[in-house]
């Protein structure tokens, strides 16, 4: 059974949102509470497909969950953790590329990990050599078996010195999950340092765990022999955030999200600024708006943090169709991230799409024949038509893009957009939109 959107369009979503922890750090320190010889708590958890991924992964190897009914905090206890069989992992690979970290953690609680072919998002490959590369540093074996990876490490990890090629956010969770309770001291450099990296640092310091970030990209982390619990509330998702943000500017609406926080989104503010949107920030979240008169284009490239993140890049192309005159978004950070436009140009927008860096950031793609930079010419009228949600971020941007659109859209494959979107079109019926949900066989 999948279920299919049928928005109509042209109605600006006026009200109030609330916006809970970060689907990029959520699940990360859920699987920390591994790493721990006592009961973790972790707060404001949203209800993401994600979080249930992680649940069942951690189940399966012993940990107790239990969600509070009222709060929806998670008490997460390891003293039981165990071996899953293969086949159990298997049945939730497909879900996430969650059992990649689950590695590290793994063998400290009991002596081996089995990572089963990897799914997630359809974006491109996101390797995981980095990953199984770091482990190996670390001093564990790995073995290619049928149907995944099988990681042991028979005389526990050891520190090492370790230098990322790229500041890969998922390579660096791998090493602070491994690191805290390896022997001896391991030293990071060209880490990534996203504010969700951070907050996955002071969980790991609340569990007991000595870690420090230096000014150049470098962190330290000296192991020790064991680790307590935590009790943690999780940072807001600034990612959703800058989605509903985006889709107060593509409706011309007016929408106050609650949980929205400035500091880890400064760099998004002054872009939504440049382009002419409309905020107002306040202690529990930011009001984004639509001042009317018109929009300004950009040119604008994404970045690792504090760049504008690649995550942001998509909602806003939307609002960039909506723009006076050419903008253009230069792409760094994943390189087929653009496949989403298609459906913006037979909506109507005018997009091109080029495989040069048409930017100044250095760039990990030019001449390698990915489309990764886009032309924007706006303002354009866009019109209903069918959609099949591609990837997360890409979904919610075609979603706001038949928001805003003249006429019926048909959007199918909205699954996906509950991986990291919280109970979104409840948010939608309480912001005005005009939709109904139906299942198809």
């Amino acid at each position: 059974m999948s279920s299919v959107l049928t928005i109509r369009g042209g109605v600006p979503l006026t009200g109030r949102v609330t916006v809970r922890g970060a689907k990029n750090l959520v699940p990360k320190a859920m699987v920390a509470a591994l790493l721990g010889n006592e009961p973790s708590v972790l707060r404001n958890v949203p209800e993401i497909k994600d979080v249930e991924v992680v649940t069942s992964l951690l189940q399966l190897h012993g940990v107790t969950v239990e969600k509070d009914p009222i709060t929806g905090d998670l008490t997460l206890d390891p003293t039981n953790a165990k071996t899953a069989s293969h086949t159990a992992i298997d049945a939730h690979a497909g879900d996430s590329r969650i059992p990649i970290l689950l590695c590290g953690p793994l063998i400290h609680a009991i002596g081996e990990a089995f990572i089963p072919d990897l799914g997630g998002c359809k974006i491109g490959d996101r390797p995981i050599d980095y990953h199984l590369n770091v482990l190996r540093q670390f001093g564990a074996v790995v073995e290619k078996r049928p149907g995944g990876i099988h990681i042991s490490a028979p005389g526990g990890l050891k520190g090492a010195k370790i230098s990322l090629p790229y500041p890969s956010v998922g390579a660096t969770e791998q090493v602070l999950l491994s690191a805290t309770r390896a022997e001896g001291i391991t030293e990071l450099s060209g880490a990534a340092t996203e504010p969700e990296i951070v907050d996955l640092i002071a969980v790991l310091q609340k569990m007991g765990a000595i870690i420090s970030v230096q000014t150049d990209r470098t962190i330290r982390i000296e192991g020790v022999p064991d680790l307590g619990g935590y009790n943690h509330r999780a940072l807001s998702d600034r990612n959703e955030s800058a989605s509903w943000a985006s889709a107060a500017l593509v409706t011309r609406g007016d929408i106050f999200v609650e949980g929205a926080t400035q500091r880890d989104m400064m760099t998004f503010l002054n872009t939504y600024r440049k382009v002419g949107g409309g905020m107002d920030i306040g202690d529990d979240g930011i009001r984004f708006y639509h001042k009317g008169g018109k929009l300004n284009p950009l040119v604008l490239e994404t970045d690792v943090h504090p760049g504008f993140m690649t995550d942001w890049q998509q909602p806003l192309i939307v609002a960039l169709t909506q723009a006076e005159g050419v903008s253009i978004v230069h792409e760094t950070v994943y390189e087929n991230r653009f496949g989403f436009t298609e459906a913006l140009i037979r909506m109507g927008a005018n997009i091109q799409v080029h495989r040069e860096c048409l930017g100044s950031v250095p760039c990990r793609f030019g001449q390698r024949n990915f489309l990764h930079s886009a032309v924007i010419s706006g303002p354009t009228q866009l019109t209903g038509t069918d959609i099949d949600v591609p990837d997360l971020r890409g979904g919610f941007s075609h979603l706001i893009a038949a928001l805003a659109a003249n006429g019926t859209s048909r959007v199918t494959g909205i699954d996906i957009i509950n991986r990291g979107y919280e109970r979104f079109t409840e948010k939608l019926a309480g912001l005005g939109a005009d939709f109904d949900i139906t299942s198809s066989e």
